[in-house]
């Protein structure tokens, strides 16, 4: 009988699967919560849990582009998923995520908000109609922590902008008792400094750059118990640890990118384990599984090369 002892139970059944759509399992996201990302997990959670308070708290989480930030928020909402109305008990939301990007007034705030809530053509509120809302709609929805994506966006704006922008954030933390986790890159602290008041509620918390230590041997542990590969690819070793890093400059993006692609080799060409040639293969090839799949299920014969 086949050892396949380096991969979770739910994995080893995945081995099951025609080599076409595991190979294409590999590039599915994963959120790998490792031991550097526990503490802002934890935080998260108690921010999530904590009584509503008159005046809320926040976090800031800053990283390199490509450090996990955008993955954290996606996990959050999984973690966290809108609850069904169930007898007398009104839906609820738990978590709500939108993006500074491009939103220079309150307005665009409010409407991004509004959309995320569901209401249809926002912008057919004005002025204080739109404010109360949001307010009346957060409330009705439950909502306990709102998620704010590029936080640094906020200065690429006028610093009346700026300053409109984050006493938008502040209004909302204190009508609703609701705390917020900013995410952005390493500008993101600058931006949230704009305003002291709201500043000094917030903690602030980066995401790592990746280099040879314990963590990273970890982390790559538990990665690779969860890709569905036949062979042990000892993802820790050095001579794959040192081309990782290499590759990506420790980020954690271009890291992920580099071991799905040269798993989902692994599977095409037979190998079955990952090595470092298919980690310098998979930096300038991607895999075919994905394309060839959906020719595959459309029935469409595939174009020769």
């Amino acid at each position: 009988m086949t050892d396949y002892s380096h991969l979770d139970p739910k994995t080893q059944a995945w081995l099951e699967l025609p080599d076409l759509e595991r190979a294409n399992r590999m590039l599915v996201d994963r959120f790998i919560t490792h031991e550097r990302l526990q503490p802002i997990m934890d935080h998260i959670d108690f921010l999530r849990f904590s009584p509503p308070k008159s005046r809320a708290s926040g976090l800031v989480v800053s990283g390199l582009p490509g450090s996990g930030k955008t993955m954290i928020a996606r996990a959050i909402e999984r973690r966290y998923p809108p609850i069904a109305a169930e007898g007398s008990k009104a839906a609820s939301l738990p978590v709500l995520t939108i993006e500074m990007t491009g939103a220079r007034e309150a307005r665009a705030l409010y409407d991004r908000i509004l959309t995320e809530l569901g209401v249809p053509d926002p912008k057919r509120y004005v002025g204080s109609d739109r404010e109360r809302m949001v307010l009346k709609l957060c409330r009705a929805a439950n909502l306990r922590l709102l998620v704010v994506d590029e936080i640094q966006d906020i200065l690429t704006s006028t610093a009346r902008q700026q300053r409109i922008a984050l006493d938008t954030i502040k209004f909302l933390m204190n009508q609703l008792s609701m705390p917020v986790l900013a995410l952005g890159t390493a500008q993101a602290p600058d931006a949230m400094q704009v305003d002291e008041h709201l500043n000094a509620r917030f903690t602030y918390r980066s995401l790592p750059v990746w280099k040879q230590d314990t963590y990273l041997v970890n982390f790559l542990d538990a990665l690779e118990r969860v890709l569905p590969l036949k062979q042990p690819s000892q993802l820790s070793s050095l001579p794959i640890t040192t081309a990782l890093l290499r590759l990506s400059d420790g980020v954690l993006d271009p890291m992920m990118r580099l071991i799905t692609y040269a798993a989902a080799h692994a599977v095409e060409s037979g190998t079955e384990q990952i090595t470092p040639q298919l980690l310098e293969r998979a930096r300038v090839e991607m895999p075919t599984a994905a394309v060839r799949l959906a020719r595959e299920r459309a029935n469409e014969p595939a174009k020769a090369a």
